[in-house]
């Protein structure tokens, strides 16, 4: 991991000397930039690429310049405020300095951050009252209390550093990581590797794989992903799943299997899929779609067959049609459902490209 800390000139030596405590402390844990100036960070930002930018302290102009300038670019962000948000200090000059900058950039700065790495319990407590990030994690400060040392706080904070690296890995996935997601859970749900288009599985990097890994486990079709690693019996990094956190968005809920939703008593499978388009229908408007209910469908229309001109009537009695139609392009998408099983034909419109979208972004922070 490549880590850039901006400390800015104007904040307090002791945070200045923890950040190259921390640092130092750090080994080989993660590549660390300490920089202090918005000139300095701009152009360290400009030169290569960093994963997390590291900032500390929050009410400096600067630092949301930086901050602004690392987002574009494609960083994460992570705050320590070192007690700046705590009641005393925001009514120093309340009225002329900190409500504006409050409004103007510093609540959105701690909003913007997956996490906010607080010093003590008095500060959680104010962070809380705040209720500007939930995301907050107590690591005590090396330099004003004996009960953890340097090393000890460096592990803390890099176990946060892969925490924060480890949720919403899809839009850190390049485009190679997806293509093979695709391929393997289309060989996973069939069970046949003569459905693989082996070109496309070209993953070389430890890193790509550990993000597929935890995306997978969060979207609930881990156990089809590894299926289709047994069948092509690929030679892939060995990860424990359970054993990598991750934060996920505020209210996040994990989905409910479709066929728990809608029980399993029909009496054909046309009423079936009728009762399934229907449960997706709300899903979507409830904005709560996601690739496990396609894998689920795609299983279904692969395992089952229907009538299918009975049940394009039935759905399109029910104004259902469309939708089912931007389903079947959804699953062609990400699960690689070819035409031929599908029993209506594929939709690709506007309103496709949004459910694509709520699909992608539901883990999003």
């Amino acid at each position: 991991m490549k880590i850039l800390h901006y400390v800015a000139l104007q904040e307090p030596e002791l945070t200045a000397k923890y950040v190259q405590t921390l640092c130092d402390a750090m080994g080989t844990d993660a590549e660390c930039t300490i920089s202090n100036s918005l000139s300095d960070a701009i152009r360290q930002l400009g030169a290569k690429h960093y994963d997390l930018l590291h900032l500390h302290g929050c009410w400096n102009y600067a630092a949301y310049r930086v901050v602004r300038q690392a987002l574009r670019r494609g960083c994460r962000l992570v705050v320590t405020p070192h007690g700046q948000l705590e009641p005393w200090v925001i009514e120093q000059r309340y009225w002329k300095e900190k409500l504006p900058k409050r409004l103007l950039y510093v609540k959105r700065m701690i909003q913007q951050a997956y996490a906010v790495i607080i010093q003590g319990k008095m500060e959680e407590e104010c962070m809380q009252k705040l209720g500007w990030n939930s995301r907050t994690v107590i690591i005590r400060n090396s330099l004003i209390t004996q009960t953890i040392t340097p090393q000890e706080m460096a592990k803390q904070v890099c176990q946060v550093y892969r925490k924060i690296m480890d949720s919403n890995t899809l839009e850190l996935m390049t485009d190679d990581t997806k293509i093979t997601l695709r391929q393997l859970l289309k060989v996973g749900i069939t069970g046949d590797e003569r459905w693989l288009d082996e070109s496309c599985v070209r993953i070389t990097d430890h890193a790509q794989w550990r993000m597929l890994y935890c995306h997978v486990h969060h979207e609930q079709v881990a156990e089809v992903v590894k299926r289709g690693l047994r069948i092509l019996r690929m030679d892939t990094p060995d990860f424990d799943i359970q054993t990598m956190p991750c934060f996920m968005p505020d209210g996040y809920e994990p989905s409910q299997t479709i066929e728990k939703a809608i029980g399993m008593q029909f009496a054909t499978e046309n009423d079936r899929l009728l009762a399934t388009f229907r449960h997706l229908r709300r899903q979507v408007l409830h904005k709560r779609l996601t690739l496990a209910h396609l894998v689920e469908l795609d299983k279904e229309l692969r395992n089952h067959d229907c009538a299918e001109d009975q049940l394009c009537n039935a759905l399109e009695e029910r104004h259902l049609r469309t939708f089912a139609g931007r389903l079947m392009q959804l699953m062609n998408d990400l699960t690689g459902l070819d035409e031929g099983l599908m029993p209506m034909p594929p939709v690709n419109d506007r309103l496709t490209r949004l459910m694509r979208r709520q699909i992608d972004h539901h883990l999003r922070i």
